[in-house]
């Protein structure tokens, strides 16, 4: 088992209980491999409450799926995904 760093889908929002706010996460890979887990600022429910109680706002974490997949972090920036994306087109992976 090995812990790696993974960038948070939060990107750095302070409000984030997966990362609190440092943009990264470590995660422990198991022996069956990168498992999505229940996102732990919404406790799975997708939104969460709004300023004034009434509304509800899509959570950060997980942008709205509840689970956040340590296996398919986001990218850096746009450069960085599109980099990723030809490496994978190329290399593979």
């Amino acid at each position: 088992m090995s812990v790696e760093s993974v960038r948070c889908p939060c990107r750095g929002n302070p409000a984030c209980k997966l990362c609190n706010g440092s943009k990264f996460y470590e995660y422990t890979v198991g022996p069956r491999g990168w498992i999505p887990f229940t996102c732990p600022t919404c406790g799975g429910a997708k939104s969460l409450p709004g300023a004034d109680g009434k509304e509800s706002q899509v959570c950060m974490t997980c942008e709205g799926g509840g689970v956040v997949d340590p296996g398919y972090p986001p990218s850096d920036d746009s450069t960085g995904g599109l980099l990723r994306k030809m490496w994978k087109v190329f290399f593979g992976g």
